[in-house]
């Protein structure tokens, strides 16, 4: 009412000033606010309380909604004439298979699902989920079942899918479909994005990114295809910096860290290594050969290069020429395989100059096959080792 007043006022300051008289109007407006705020103050509401609690009773009898969740969803419908609508929606989710649990997820997170047009509205969109094995996807994210079927939709899980099937990894139809499901799953705004999708993966490619390596980065970095290209290009640009070759294998995977680090990180990270004496050119060279080096911490990074210079007393070149050794776990994988490496050494068991990278690439099994199981007689002393259970081992 104070606004109303307030209009008065300006009203009268026009009529006075200006010669203009709007008062019956406005008299009128405010008789007639009047009116209505107290028919809305005095009046009863039978119909809707009534209204109100049979979809309150509802939610709580058949989808097991707490009291105060199935009243907040109802308040929003107080106008519902009957639960037609809502006992079909609940109906068609449980004829799919989903459970109550899931269809009081759906309804928790999207109410106006229960006033939806099954036949119309979510019939077709579950058969193109259904089509591409993504229902699960409607429990994961029930906002999905909201976007138009022809303009977002199915548009962007054909981009999608064309990118994974084009690969040449030759997938079969689950496996293309888990990948599918796990985009769609990262990042659900790539779904109302499809022209901007559309723009990146021409870019991408443009720059040399195809087949797997496109695929494998949607996969990986699925929010990257979101942003605007101009970011894209930036990053290009950063990589290029650093001396990146363009024509290099390695571009997807510069664009995937450098997409997830700040440029103030990264030169933060780039500071480490200049701390032990790495150059600009050596810098350069250790990201052209595994950028995902700058995807350690600032604190992991340095206890790495501190562990393998000052514990191994290793060269730094080897470093240079094998930053993925810094991606290792120093306790897992680096620390137990060396003190293997070194009772085999010792006991000529193998090259003295085996190199450190040689022994640290092979997965666990590989290494457990080729450095302790050939060796029947250190066998024991070697898996010891290997578990972590002696420091130092003595000469023989």
């Amino acid at each position: 009412m104070s606004k109303l007043i307030q209009a008065f006022l300006v009203e009268s300051l026009l009529s006075q000033n200006y010669g203009v008289n709007y008062s019956k109007p406005l008299l009128s407006l405010i008789a007639y606010s009047c009116r209505f705020s107290h028919n809305n103050a005095c009046s009863s509401t039978p119909d809707l309380d009534a209204k109100n609690s049979v979809l309150t009773d509802y939610l709580v009898g058949s989808l097991n909604f707490s009291k105060e969740r199935a009243t907040s969803i109802s308040s929003s419908y107080s106008r519902t004439k009957s639960l037609e609508k809502p006992q079909e929606v609940v109906c068609f989710f449980k004829g799919l298979g989903f459970s109550d649990a899931n269809i009081q997820s759906i309804a928790c997170a999207v109410p106006n699902i229960l006033f939806a047009d099954v036949e119309k509205t979510l019939k077709p969109k579950v058969a193109l989920f259904q089509e591409f094995g993504l229902c699960t996807l409607i429990s994961r994210n029930p906002f999905v079942l909201t976007f138009s079927l022809d303009r977002t939709l199915r548009p962007s899980i054909s981009l999608i899918k064309k990118v994974l099937q084009s690969d040449g990894r030759c997938r079969n139809k689950e496996q293309v479909n888990g990948d599918l499901l796990r985009i769609l799953t990262r990042c659900s705004t790539i779904f109302y994005m499809t022209s901007r999708l559309e723009a990146n993966i021409l870019y991408l490619e443009s720059r040399g990114i195809v087949g797997s390596q496109l695929s494998s980065l949607l996969l990986c970095r699925t929010r990257l295809f979101t942003m605007p290209i101009e970011k894209i290009e930036q990053l290009v640009s950063r990589a290029a910096d650093m001396n990146f070759n363009m024509g290099s294998r390695m571009l997807a995977h510069a664009i995937a860290i450098l997409g997830c680090v700040s440029i103030k990180t990264l030169n933060g990270k780039i500071e480490v290594l200049r701390v032990f004496e790495f150059s600009k050119d050596e810098v350069d060279s250790m990201f052209g050969k595994w950028p995902y080096i700058f995807g350690l911490s600032e604190t992991n990074l340095r206890c790495k290069l501190e562990f393998f210079l000052n514990n191994l007393k290793i060269n730094k070149s080897m470093l240079v020429q094998n930053p993925i050794l810094l991606s290792f776990s120093i306790k897992e994988r680096v620390t137990p395989r060396y003190k293997v490496l070194e009772i085999l050494k010792s006991r000529r068991l193998v090259s003295t100059d085996l190199s450190l990278i040689t022994a640290m690439s092979p997965p666990n099994q590989k290494f457990f096959e080729k450095y302790i199981l050939p060796f029947t007689n250190d066998a024991e002393e070697l898996l010891l080792a290997y578990k972590g259970n002696i420091l130092d081992t003595p000469e023989k």
